[in-house]
């Protein structure tokens, strides 16, 4: 059975208060976008006595009148007494003189000449009359509104990932912790490079990581493109697994001006479907896209759009802690700067993360509950964590805490893969078979079966807290007897907004023993090299052993007489910030000064 048949069966099996809901969504989507329900009862299919069935106030404010019916039998009639229901000021309350539009949707078939009748009755009062039957009805549900079909009629016309920029924004708000449709902040410059850039080309490409507001700055730019040019329809790319290129082919075939948002389209199998697009538009089109993609993606992306020579690419950046502050204080109206100022360092720029800690301060409505934050990310990614533990398999968070450490893993790296697989007991096909798993739940970025990374920054750190810290489905100590020093500064990375964001003392109790033990191994082997290393990552859980083990060293040296009258003294000025001293402990100075000057001090008497 072809779609449209489905569709149509559909629509005759609705009843009357199923039917004008589906002709509200519809009208909504042709235009009438200030719809009042007068004959639906709110949060049911069901009708109710009102005159007419839906009444549109226009921005001149005329009105639009919508009468329904399913009726099988007698429907001209019935239309006509409507009409004249409708022209009745006293069951209206509106004189016919502000009546701009009638509007009759149905579900029969009407003839021409029963039509120019109902045409004839409305503009004997000067009014338009415009009426929508089953056909219009359902081929317009096919070609340009299969959201309705899908969620009204249970009729999937397409893979859903071309959508409507309400639609688009709803399912985002569903899927995100953050809602989309905020206010807009502090991207002017980079909203006019945009618009500039679809005026001169087809194509804008729109980079950065993850959270710093690229679908929103997109969604902005598509509003204003808009404004200026009405003709363009816009529609959004929403991506799931399904392949996308018969949808395409559907939405983008007929003759019009279209302006595509492709969001995240590092998470597209082919985007090069787009570029042909643009490649092979017909005289009668006029199509432009602008894409968002996350920054480790934007070379690939950038690659696939090569041989389209008319685009445009603009960065975006994380904001300042002061834009942060204000976005606070103009959209949650957070004035406390102890607030501001914890909020802004769990955010570092990132307006998402942001947005997420200012929502919980306010429902709490106390500075300490977002001192841990560890609630607000559990609830941030519920969903995911709810998709894992249905799927029952815990190679699948291990996967993606491991990845979430190394920040990238590349297939084809030998030496990485052999270390993985030794130091976290788990196999490479294990490994890999977990982490396709992972990029189709949308957890992992994956490209070309070889090379992965988290998709989020902010998910990389909360993996890795999850899978280390608060779950331990692997063990800390891996980290240390595997992979340090040699990934000294990937460790730091790693630790730092973990334990600027989580529970620190509760990282430092499952950190020590292993912390401590690893020192033990290393002092006892007079291993000077690695220990210099461990003090300069662990020094806040080791600073009364460094102490002891700097005064042991000093002891050590052989002192050697001096004739203090030859020596060329030197001032040295030193200038240390109030970062750096509150921050680093007085223990580290001296160390590097030790470090610096150790030979001098062999030659002296102390």
């Amino acid at each position: 059975m072809s779609k449209i048949n489905q569709i149509q069966n559909e629509l005759l099996r609705l009843d009357g208060g199923a039917f004008q809901k589906l002709a509200d969504a519809y009208l909504y989507k042709r235009g009438y976008d200030r719809i009042n329900p007068l004959g639906s009862v709110i949060g049911a299919d069901k009708v109710r006595q009102g005159t007419p069935d839906t009444l549109v106030v226009l921005p001149n404010g005329k009105y639009v009148f919508a009468e329904y019916t399913t009726q099988k039998e007698g429907v001209p009639n019935k239309f006509k007494k409507d009409l004249n229901k409708c022209f009745d000021e006293s069951k209206t309350g509106i004189s016919v003189e502000k009546i701009q539009e009638i509007v009759l949707c149905h579900t029969s078939m009407l003839s021409p000449d029963e039509e120019d009748l109902l045409r004839d009755e409305c503009q004997k009062r000067g009014v338009n009359l415009n009426i929508f039957g089953i056909g219009p009805i359902s081929y317009d549900l096919y070609q340009k509104y299969p959201g309705i079909a899908r969620e009204q009629l249970g009729v999937e016309v397409d893979t859903g990932q071309i959508v409507d920029v309400d639609e688009f924004v709803n399912a985002y708000n569903k899927k995100a912790a953050t809602p989309i449709n905020t206010t807009f902040h502090f991207r002017e410059k980079e909203l006019e490079e945009i618009l500039q850039g679809l005026e001169k080309s087809n194509l804008v490409i729109v980079s950065g990581k993850a959270g710093v507001g690229k679908s929103r700055l997109a969604l902005e730019s598509c509003k204003q493109f808009l404004e200026n040019h009405p003709e363009y329809q816009v529609k959004c790319i929403f991506i799931r697994v399904a392949n996308i290129f018969e949808d395409i082919r559907v939405y983008f075939s007929e003759p019009g001006c279209h302006l595509i948002f492709v969001d995240d389209a590092n998470r597209v199998n082919s985007f090069d479907y787009f570029i042909d697009l643009l490649h092979n538009q017909r005289e009668d089109q006029k199509i432009k896209v602008i894409a968002t993609v996350r920054d480790y993606a934007f070379e690939k992306i950038q690659k696939l759009s090569c041989s389209y020579k008319n685009l445009t690419e603009v960065e975006l950046n994380f904001l300042d802690e002061n834009q942060i502050k204000q976005i606070l204080m103009d959209e949650y109206e957070i004035i406390n700067p102890l607030y501001l100022s914890r909020i802004a360092d769990i955010a570092q720029g990132n307006p998402r993360l942001a947005i997420m800690a200012a929502l919980l301060a306010k429902q709490e409505n106390r500075l300490d509950s977002i001192k841990n934050v560890s609630n607000l990310y559990d609830e941030y990614y519920s969903s995911i964590r709810r998709d894992l533990h249905e799927l029952g398999d815990e190679n699948l968070l291990k996967a993606a805490g491991i990845v979430a450490f190394f920040r990238t893993v590349d297939r084809s790296d030998e030496n990485m893969m052999k270390a993985i697989e030794t130091a976290f007991a788990i196999s490479q096909e294990v490994f890999w078979k977990a982490v396709r798993q992972l990029h189709e739940n949308e957890l992992l970025d994956m490209y070309e079966n070889e090379s992965v990374r988290v998709s989020d920054q902010v998910l990389a750190t909360y993996l890795f807290y999850l899978t280390f810290f608060k779950d331990r489905l692997l063990n800390f100590a891996t980290l240390l007897n595997h992979f340090f020093p040699q990934l000294q500064y990937q460790l730091v990375d790693a630790l730092n907004p973990v334990l600027n964001t989580f529970d620190s003392q509760r990282i430092i109790k499952v950190m020590r023993p292993h912390v401590n033990q690893a020192w033990e191994i290393y002092k006892n082997a007079g291993d000077e090299k690695n220990l210099m290393h461990f003090i300069q990552v662990f020094w806040f859980l080791k600073k009364t052993d460094i102490l002891v083990y700097v005064h042991n060293c000093i002891s050590a040296m052989e002192a050697e007489s001096v004739d203090l009258s030859k020596l060329d003294i030197k001032i040295v000025h030193v200038k240390i910030s109030c970062k750096w001293a509150i921050s680093t402990p007085f223990i580290l100075a001296n160390l590097w000064l030790i470090g610096n000057f150790s030979q001098d001090l062999k030659r002296c008497t102390l």
